[in-house]
């Protein structure tokens, strides 16, 4: 099953540089490493899309949603770690930005 995300360019780079932490993670039991498996997936998927959204800077791209398609555990790995992460973001509309992506999964998920 495929959980399609609409992400403006800004939210794509916000949400990149929020999962940063996860490639700086050791897993040392097989249920860590599976699951850190999936969310170096996840990661990277958005990075990718990251590298898309700076090139959108021009005026008429900066409105144009950015597609991520991500399969049903992604999805749900993704709102994990962005809740996880949330919590340590002090600069309200970063904040703002995680926690709408962080809506949109938990309606998308249900």
């Amino acid at each position: 099953m495929k959980i399609n995300l609409a992400l403006a360019p800004e939210a794509a780079i916000i949400i990149a540089a929020t999962l940063e932490a996860v490639y700086n993670t050791k897993a040392f039991t097989r249920r860590n490493k599976a699951v850190l498996s999936i969310a170096l997936d996840v990661a990277a998927k958005l990075d990718a899309k990251a590298v898309l959204a700076k090139g959108k800077r021009t005026q008429f791209d900066a409105k144009k949603k950015i597609k991520v398609s991500l399969k049903f555990h992604e999805a749900d790995m993704l709102e994990l770690l962005l809740i996880q992460q949330v919590k340590d973001v002090q600069e309200p509309y970063i904040r703002q930005q995680i926690q709408k992506t962080i809506d949109d999964l938990n309606q998308k998920l249900a």
